[in-house]
């Protein structure tokens, strides 16, 4: 979807930054040390920005946050989420979300966050601003549209956001919301045993291993899964568990980071 309206109040001339193809990303020797995570970003992960959203900035909180839905699964979730009295924070893609508005309504309807992942997944670092901009209010007027609000926070799909990605962003009024708690669901939905290490991800994390992701050193956690893997959603009543089992409170990332509105 486009509409021009949706370029007006920003300003182009102060983003700066090229547009990047696809598999520009990928690197044989990157160091990932800082000196080359933008070049290598497929490899490294781009270069954490100040105001970035890693993880919970408040001791002892964890986030449960679902990306690509809403979908025919999500239900299943929304149901064991609130078995358990937990809110979550929901990543949702503009196009799923007029697929199943009654879905995206009851994620509203029963207390949880509501952030973008823009309209189409789309790999934003290889769009235009133009384009960039038209994926991410598509994605609002959807959502304003079927629960009245409007995300506040955005999650760039695969974590990819250069500096031009998320200047555009911030000049739009996101908040950049990334993880730092990564349990590869989406490798593992397929292996047979892949509950297990869906689990074994936060058991880790739980443990004290070494964490890539924590790249603030924060004391809380945000942990990245979809609703799109019936395998991954069939964890979340072990994983609520064995979180709290730690002494963790569960909540949406606004409220662990501090941050009063959802929307």
């Amino acid at each position: 979807p486009t509409n021009p309206e949706w370029m007006k109040n920003i300003d182009f001339t102060n983003i700066k930054g090229n547009v990047r193809p696809i598999t520009s990303g990928k690197c044989s020797a990157a160091k990932c040390d800082g000196s080359d995570n933008n070049d290598c970003y497929q490899v490294c992960g781009c270069l954490p920005h100040s105001t970035d959203v890693f993880g919970c900035t408040i001791p002892k909180t964890w986030s449960l946050t679902f990306d690509d839905g809403p979908s025919e699964v999500t239900p299943v979730l929304l149901d064991i989420l609130k078995s358990k009295g937990v809110k979550a924070t929901f990543c949702v893609l503009g196009a799923y979300a007029e697929k199943y508005p009654d879905i995206l309504r009851r994620i509203y309807d029963e207390g949880h966050q509501i952030a973008s992942h823009t309209y189409s997944h789309a790999h934003l670092m290889s769009l235009t601003n133009e384009e960039i901009v038209n994926e991410m209010r598509a994605t609002d007027e959807v959502v304003q549209r079927i629960t009245g609000v409007t995300p506040r926070y955005a999650r760039p799909p695969f974590g990819e956001a250069d500096e031009r990605v998320k200047a555009l962003l911030e000049q739009m009024g996101y908040k950049i919301l990334m993880w730092n708690v990564d349990p590869h669901d989406y490798n593992f939905h397929m292996v047979p045993n892949g509950g297990d290490l869906i689990q074994d991800g936060f058991q880790e994390i739980l443990d004290g291993k070494s964490n890539m992701y924590n790249v603030f050193n924060e004391p809380g956690y945000i942990s990245l899964q979809h609703d799109l893997y019936g395998p991954s959603i069939q964890q979340v009543d072990k994983i609520i568990d064995l979180v709290k089992s730690y002494g963790y409170d569960m909540m949406p990332v606004n409220m662990c980071t501090g941050q009063v509105d959802m929307h």
